[in-house]
């Protein structure tokens, strides 16, 4: 019998009847959904669902039940969903143990967001040591199972420095970084486009390519990144291509920026 089919029998084992309901946080924490993602995050991009419902239950031993008895049919995007909730601890009592039994079984089949929030685990140390070159691994497995954003978070790591003496097991690649990063620009991640793009335009680990860099950038912009706005809106505004900055000057202020708004009040003063 192999281990996947083993799983369900231990489930109900494994998942306690009832839950200890964490402390209601105050409105700032209540913003912060903690580390990694529930599945319908990842699936619907910016619909969270499942964390407005549970922010909004008046019974979370409901939406528990609800959770577990889908969990217990075979669901494993309900596995991923309790693992992540246990993870962190803002509904009911946190139990990171359990959390990476849940999403360690989510993950072996096949469940890119619980091999997302298993490489968060290991990065932040929630229950487990911190391990870099772990959480690397699982990243990748998320990426190769189609979540792309995980190349982003490679890409992070590849760049990151580290000052926990206790964390031996990594060494910044910028490199790699890059290579992370066009990888998840060509699956059409925005983040992973502006970081391919910014680094074109300013030559980091790269030689520059202007061309290539507008490229990506236009694209970042145009899926609403607003650092990719305003890097267009500046480059054109040094070329003195007055039409081009004009409009990603604008758009940028269409998604919030602060400084393109300074730079048209600038322009302003100036006429």
């Amino acid at each position: 019998m192999s281990a996947i089919s083993n799983i369900y029998p231990l489930l109900a084992r494994l998942l306690p009847p009832r839950i200890t309901p964490a402390p209601r946080p105050g409105h700032l924490l209540r913003l912060y959904a903690g580390v990694g993602m529930p599945s319908q995050r990842a699936a619907l991009g910016d619909s969270f669902s499942l964390i407005n419902c549970l922010d909004e239950a008046a019974d979370l031993q409901a939406v528990y039940t609800d959770l577990r008895s889908q969990a217990l049919e075979g669901s494993i995007s309900a596995l991923n969903d309790l693992g992540w909730i246990w993870l962190n601890g803002k509904y009911w009592r946190a139990d990171p143990t359990l959390a990476g039994h849940l999403l360690r079984m989510a993950a072996l089949q096949g469940n890119a967001t619980a091999w997302f929030n298993l490489a968060q685990q290991h990065y932040f140390g929630k229950g487990v040591m911190v391990s870099y070159a772990c959480a690397a691994e699982y990243y990748q497995h998320a990426f190769e199972r189609g979540l792309d954003l995980a190349a982003a978070a490679l890409g992070d790591l590849y760049e990151e420095e580290v000052c926990d003496t206790h964390v031996q097991d990594w060494q910044v690649d910028p490199q790699r970084a890059y290579q992370w990063f066009m990888r998840g620009a060509q699956r059409g991640d925005a983040r992973c486009r502006f970081e391919v793009g910014y680094r074109l335009l300013h030559g980091q680990q790269v030689e520059v390519d202007t061309k290539a860099a507008l490229y990506w950038l236009e694209l970042a912009a145009v899926a609403k990144v607003v650092q990719a706005a305003e890097e267009l809106a500046i480059h054109f505004s040094l070329s003195n291509d007055t039409l081009r900055y004009l409009f990603w000057r604008d758009q940028a202020i269409g998604l919030g920026s602060n400084l393109a708004l300074t730079m048209k009040l600038d322009d302003q003063v100036r006429s």
